[in-house]
């Protein structure tokens, strides 16, 4: 019972620390729409950088990435990949992005579309499916972290009493401090993961194992094969693991949250600057991956691979040190988790209410009612958390191929300005989506060897080329598109 008591005591005291930091932004001045929603443009290098990173340590890199490596073996090998892939594109985008952000004012990822394509409808479109998409993934963090804190307390916290707690939390520094406090918590967090993520990571290897050379070597005697494609599965080979580093690769920044932070950079040259050293920070997802191989082989037989890291952490370190994992694996949840609930908020009340029944309502109302949302929002997602935990379990497994689809109409706005239109655009988003859910939600990914929503995504840009040609008499399409 001592032990359980030390590691509580470690986790809320991660959690209430992190809490204070983030409503302190919020404290010290009035944040207007504009300092709420995307910190006032304001941001340099350091605070960009970890609002960027912050994406890189959600709880999927405790669950996901160690339960990945545990149940399927090499294709978890695609993490690393797409990551790297993903900044490089950002190296590109990211800076026009911003720049069409601070010149216009933008908050969203739809207002940035709305504009491009000069069309209300389009914008309100891509909100709705930004929202579709970003709620599971928000109860993914809310269930995420009561699996933690469960099963880092051994059973004496349950998992309905530390959503409810935690989130309870997050949903107060956001309300208070908004995209500033999210940025706040984003640095304690990424420091303490990274931290957590090296040491435990090399610790669990050497001391299983010898070394880490010596972990692969018994995996690969003990099972030959896991460690490459398909690995443990029968479907994930080459021709799957290249167009999802593809499609993840593209689709990483057009998470409705993630975009809008580009927003928050106070020169496009921020950005350009972050994009190239943010590959060596993701490179540190390594090592809950080496945890989950260490675990396949230490702790066989776990019902769900997504408990590796936590069971074998367990089994190996005393209270202090699961303490330290927990607290941990509970702000890699709520960090992640207050920036959706941010981004979800401005897209309901600026860009949905705002574009259509309350289009004279001013910045100040918007504000309110944004705030106001991030607490309707905490209160739906803890209840389907808590009493429909598997409700939209397809929709999270459609998420990133369904944000993906954004990629094609955010990419030629910027890069084919006087190509692509309204009605190109329109058609190419419904064509994908649509095809992102029948595929996937029928069982069909991998589609013959490729990732479904790569499949749809290249039908998507293919309808989006050809009714494009077909709508664009006079070739100026985009109206915005010389600014």
């Amino acid at each position: 019972m001592g032990n359980t008591v030390q590691v509580l005591a470690i986790i809320f005291i991660f959690i209430i620390a992190t809490v204070i930091i983030g409503i302190i932004p919020g404290t010290r001045e009035k944040l207007d729409l504009e300092g709420w929603a995307v910190g006032g443009r304001s941001f340099g290098r350091f605070l960009n950088w970890f609002v960027l990173a912050g994406e890189i340590y959600t709880s999927f890199a405790f669950l996901g990435a160690s339960g990945w490596a545990y149940t399927k073996g090499g294709p978890t090998f695609y993490i690393l990949a797409y990551s790297g892939l993903a900044f490089l594109i950002s190296y590109y985008i990211l800076p026009a992005i911003s720049r069409e952000g601070q010149k216009h004012k933008f908050l969203s990822q739809a207002d940035f579309i709305s504009y491009k394509y000069n069309s209300k409808s389009l914008g309100i479109l891509v909100a709705i499916i930004g929202i579709i998409f970003v709620l599971p993934y928000l109860q993914l963090q809310i269930t995420a972290l009561g699996i933690i804190i469960q099963a880092a307390s051994s059973g004496v916290v349950g998992r309905v009493t530390a959503m409810v707690i935690a989130f309870i939390l997050v949903a107060a520094f956001v309300y208070i401090s908004g995209l500033k406090g999210v940025a706040s918590t984003a640095v304690i967090k990424d420091i303490i993961m990274a931290v957590a993520m090296v040491v435990f990571g090399i610790y669990i290897p050497v001391h299983y194992f010898g070394s880490i050379s010596g972990m692969f070597h018994s995996l690969n005697s003990a099972n030959p094969g896991f460690l490459t494609l398909p690995g443990g599965t029968k479907t994930m080979g080459v021709s799957w693991f290249m167009t999802t580093v593809l499609l993840t690769s593209m689709g990483f920044y057009m998470w409705p949250h993630i975009f809008a932070d580009s927003f928050s950079a106070k020169d496009p040259k921020v950005l350009k600057h972050n994009a190239v050293f943010l590959p060596l920070y993701s490179l540190c997802l390594i090592f809950p991956m080496l945890v989950g191989f260490a675990a396949f082989m230490v702790i066989p037989g776990l019902k769900t691979g997504d408990m590796a890291f936590i069971s074998l952490s367990l089994k190996t370190f005393p209270g202090w040190a699961v303490g330290i994992i927990g607290g941990a694996g509970a702000l890699a949840s709520m960090v992640p988790a207050a920036d959706l609930l941010l981004a979800s908020s401005v897209l309901i009340s600026h860009n949905i209410y705002g574009a259509t029944i309350g289009k004279n309502a001013d910045s100040q109302f918007i504000n309110r009612l944004s705030k106001s949302v991030v607490i309707v929002l905490t209160f739906i997602s803890l209840i389907m958390a808590i009493f429909m935990p598997n409700m939209l379990v397809n929709l999270l497994l459609t998420g990133y191929s369904g944000v993906t689809q954004f990629f094609p109409i955010v990419v030629l706005s910027l890069f084919w300005k006087k190509g692509v239109t309204k009605q190109g655009a329109f058609a190419g988003i419904i064509v994908g989506e649509f095809l992102v859910f029948y595929l996937m939600l029928n069982k069909m990914d991998p589609f013959h060897g490729w990732n479904a929503g790569f499949v749809a995504l290249v039908a998507n840009t293919v309808v989006l080329l050809i009714v494009s040609l077909l709508t664009n008499k006079n070739k100026t399409a985009l109206v915005q598109a010389g600014d």
